[in-house]
């Protein structure tokens, strides 16, 4: 588990190489039917309405891949997750005690794209705009690595003054300087929930920081709700943007989507009743600014519902986490995946999905086995 942990990120950094992708998976199926074999779970009565809507919708998935085999991309992508899911519900026990593997990956890719930038911009660092994904393929994706690190790094590093330099100075200056969109708004996200940690450790009043992290995770809500109320018919693009003006989203970019966004909207209506319920088909690489759009577009409104209610059942357990630090981390990852789904497709993109859904099948069978459930 630690080698998986370690070479993971590293594996996501490299993506345009998606040969380790498939060697990844190919590892991970090793894992899981080893682990299996080796403990032989009560499958029934570990068996969970969670695991439930997770097997639902990788169901679903499969109905319209078989409707349209040419997108087998998507298809095996989003199946990845699903998959990673469960290796967390088997390897749960052995996954935290991997944090070593998580924190010395997350310095390393935090300080190898730091390093090549100083080689692309030289002494010219604060005038960076556009990073060029320093050494992954885009900003977003950088900028996400770069969070992902940021919260392995605060929650399970020792303290160190390396370790406050790199949460407080080298990975905002990653994000900020760089054309990260929506990551910009998830780092203040995540900084907010750390500080409601720390604040939590300091005080020990759970009710009080508990109500404080529901204040910020509405907040993030609104926002997301704000972005696609023009989608809705609610409020014209033009007031949406504006009131970002190109701070956090950029102008042209969202305008653009909103017209994507718009089309993709009526082409589902065209449809007819049956696609917007079950879905249009699964078409790669052409929707990939909105995890939402996508999910409308290729479950229809059932893979909505059952999104939502996977959602809601994960909530129910991460609520019910013993340990803090666990259930700040899940939060977090929740947080990072949900939010950057507004401006891409999160599930689509493996470096984004596959460890909050790893920590999610860790946290149903850690509370399970707990006895919390």
């Amino acid at each position: 588990m630690s080698f998986f942990l370690f070479v993971k990120q590293f594996v996501d950094m490299l993506y345009l190489h998606r040969i380790l992708d498939y060697l990844m998976v190919g590892l991970v199926l090793f894992m899981l039917v080893y682990q299996v074999l080796l403990v032989r779970p009560d499958i029934r009565s570990q068996f969970t309405v969670i695991d439930g809507i997770v097997l639902l919708l990788g169901l679903q998935l499969t109905l319209q891949f078989v409707r349209n085999p040419g997108s087998y991309e998507i298809y095996f992508k989003v199946l990845s997750a699903f998959l990673i899911y469960f290796m967390g519900r088997v390897y749960y026990d052995r996954i935290l005690e991997s944090q070593g593997a998580l924190v010395t990956a997350s310095y390393l890719i935090v300080y190898l794209n730091l390093g090549s930038r100083i080689l692309h911009f030289g002494f010219s660092l604060l005038e960076v705009t556009n990073a060029g994904g320093d050494l992954y393929y885009y900003d977003t994706d950088m900028a996400f690595a770069m969070i992902l690190g940021l919260i392995f790094i605060t929650m399970f590093g020792k303290n160190s003054i390396f370790k406050l330099v790199t949460i407080f100075v080298t990975c905002p200056y990653m994000v900020f300087f760089s054309d990260a969109g929506i990551q910009k708004i998830l780092l203040l996200v995540v900084y907010g929930i750390i500080l409601i940690y720390i604040a939590e450790l300091i005080l020990r009043k759970p009710r009080l920081t508990g109500g404080l992290l529901a204040v910020v995770i509405l907040v993030l809500l609104a926002v997301i709700v704000l972005i696609y109320l023009p989608v809705m018919g609610i409020m014209d693009a033009e007031t949406v943007v504006e009131l970002f003006r190109g701070r956090f989203l950029d102008s042209e970019t969202m305008y653009s989507r909103y017209n994507q966004w718009a089309g993709i909207i009526a082409e589902c209506q065209n449809n007819g009743t049956l696609a917007q319920w079950f879905g249009s088909g699964l078409i790669s690489g052409v929707y990939d600014d909105s995890l939402y759009i996508q999910l409308f577009f290729s479950l229809g409104y059932t893979g909505i519902i059952l999104g939502l209610l996977l959602i809601i059942n994960l909530v129910y357990y991460v609520v019910k986490v013993e340990d803090r630090k666990t259930f700040y981390l899940m939060v977090s990852l929740l947080v990072l995946l949900l939010g950057s789904g507004v401006a891409i497709n999160s599930m689509e993109t493996v470096q984004m999905s596959w460890f909050p859904f790893l920590f999610a099948g860790m946290v149903v069978s850690s509370v399970r086995a707990e006895g919390r459930s």
